[in-house]
């Protein structure tokens, strides 16, 4: 059974935003009416009377769909689309060009500084040796510490992982302060 069809006075209408309110002819709380709703041959304005179905929100709120403007054909719903010739080479194009220049990026930035070490080569060595950028200082870090998740290892600045804390120690390496 197809809803019956509603009619009422669009009170409001907010251009920019593609949304407004109806009055019902029959009463009630206005029914809110989103653009994507109205199939019509023209934008709404304010006074227009709107023929509509009203479904419910699962909120409660009621909401005009399928509808359209009194006294104005109402466009056809969207049909499939035809398929656009001649679409695959520019497609295709544009995918080699984006990966060349993928490809290009990738090898500059390996060109251009190592790679910091990001995984542990010995898994029971946990304990990160950095250098301080602002002083110099040789420090390491614990898990658990403030900064060990951001501590980056690179180890052609001399930075290095160690097994235990007197390791670390005996190589001439501090506690970090946090």
């Amino acid at each position: 059974m197809k809803p019956a069809l509603q009619k009422g006075q669009l009170t409001t209408w907010k251009d920019d935003r593609g949304f407004g309110f109806i009055k019902p002819d029959n009463g009630g709380k206005e029914i809110f009416l989103h653009i994507s709703a109205l199939r019509a041959g023209r934008r709404p304005k304010v006074g227009d009377t709107i023929l509509y179905e009203q479904v419910a929100e699962p909120s409660g709120k009621m909401r005009a769909t399928r509808a359209s403007i009194q006294g104005i054909d109402p466009q056809p719903l969207p049909t499939n689309r035809k398929k656009q010739k001649g679409k695959l080479p520019e497609t295709a194009f544009g995918v080699v060009i984006l990966a060349t220049i993928t490809l290009v990026t990738m090898q500059i930035d390996r060109s251009r500084s190592p790679s910091p070490i990001t995984s542990v080569t010995q898994p029971e060595c946990v304990i990160k040796g950095n250098i301080s950028i602002a002083t110099g200082n040789k420090l390491y870090h614990l898990p658990g510490m403030e900064d060990y998740e951001s501590t980056v290892i690179t180890s052609s600045a001399g930075e290095r992982w160690f097994c235990t804390e007197s390791e670390a120690i005996a190589n001439g390496w501090r506690r970090a302060p946090r």
